[in-house]
């Protein structure tokens, strides 16, 4: 009798050159595609003759924003501009904003609903998982233009609240990507700033994949894989923001990291993330790693083969070495550095405990831990 095994990755996944990235896309098996991508990008990735390409091949709509965190009035107003029109198709090229954004639109697609759609309508039926009664979902491509998110490999989005008190999770099989282009040109006119927060990113999801309580052997050594390529590189690509191969490796890690936590998602650091991001704006990458070292503390004892881990970061001095040496001349990484005073703990402990993610951490942490977790990183 055969045994069921859960595929490790539908997406196919291919490193491409940013000449190799536009062929491919010219030579979709489809008809109606929506491009959703910022209008300086065009300017940023010289792809105006592209455009025009796209345009000439498919029926084509260009959804040009600049979407960062993606709210339910992002998603409203993102299908209000496809109304009636057909679509087989969405190619998302950006960063895991742009990506969450083509996932919300596929799960909510109809083009008898899209001009009506109310963002009421929405966020219930985020809450409720309506979404997920769908027979199908539109096809999505996804071609990230930062070494971090993941959200190329993982069937799950974030949508964040307008009223900025939580954060929502729009999850089903149907929206990981059919197919993801990683193009490491495309990451190399990103600020330092950004290549830092990111790489972060990339790295916690490695570290709570390797923690979580659903890790696999097979997800431990993709964990530890990408803390290694993470680790070795962010630091030389920081230096040197325009090394193709640096930049090349930094992408690889981060997709990785993404294989990994797709198996598992996240934990700890990313619960407590959340409220620091939409209380306090504090960038995503940032918000995750400010408790990766506390957090790393406290599930030592209860990660199975954590010296492994640990292994990774000794040359560094440890996570909290090798995170003062990346950060070092960009970014003090304490909550103070964005403003936040010990009077906030209070009402970020509120909000940062999200189901599916603080139950996910090895440990279970109460309000107090998280409260002393925030106080040692003021």
């Amino acid at each position: 009798m055969g045994i069921a095994v859960k595929p490790l990755c539908s997406t196919e996944i291919l490193f491409l050159s940013l000449t190799e990235m536009k062929q491919r896309l010219l030579s979709l098996p489809v008809e109606n595609v929506l491009l959703i991508m910022g209008k300086e990008a065009a300017d940023w990735w010289s792809l105006h003759s592209f455009l025009k390409e796209m345009e000439d091949r498919y029926q084509f709509h260009w959804l040009q924003t600049e979407v960062a965190n993606p709210n339910q009035q992002d998603v409203k107003e993102a299908l209000e501009s496809l109304g009636a029109k057909p679509l087989d198709a969405i190619v998302a090229i950006g960063g895991g904003s742009v990506i969450d954004l083509a996932k919300a639109i596929s799960a909510f697609y109809d083009p008898k609903r899209n001009a009506s759609y109310t963002a009421e309508e929405i966020t219930e039926a985020i809450r409720r998982k309506s979404y997920q009664n769908r027979a199908e979902f539109v096809d999505i491509i996804a071609v990230p233009s930062t070494a971090g998110t993941g959200s190329e490999v993982t069937q799950w989005a974030t949508v964040w609240d307008l009223g900025k008190t939580s954060k929502f999770s729009i999850d089903a099989p149907g929206l990981k990507p059919r197919l993801a282009l990683i193009v490491p040109d495309l990451t190399l006119t990103l600020p330092k700033p950004l290549i830092l927060s990111t790489a972060l990113d990339a790295a916690a999801h490695a570290m709570e994949a390797f923690w979580s309580k659903h890790t696999t052997p097979l997800v431990k050594d993709f964990s530890l894989e990408a803390l290694r390529v993470i680790t070795a590189n962010l630091k030389a690509a920081l230096k040197a923001p325009k090394h193709y191969e640096l930049r090349e490796k930094l992408c690889r890690g981060s997709l990785l990291a993404g294989l990994a936590f797709s198996q598992t998602r996240t934990t700890a650091c990313h619960s407590i993330s959340y409220p620091l991001s939409f209380l306090f704006q504090v960038p995503h990458g940032f918000a995750v790693a400010l408790t990766m070292a506390e957090v790393a503390r406290i599930n030592e004892k209860a990660a199975k083969n954590y010296d492994e881990l640990a292994a990774v970061f000794a040359p560094y001095g440890g996570i909290d070495g090798w995170l003062s040496s990346v950060c070092e001349d960009l970014i003090e990484l304490r909550l103070g550095t964005f403003g936040i005073q010990k009077k906030d703990i209070a009402s970020i402990v509120q909000y940062a405990f999200t189901a599916g993610r603080m139950d996910n951490n090895p440990v279970d942490l109460s309000k107090k831990d998280v409260a002393g977790i925030l106080e040692k990183v003021l």
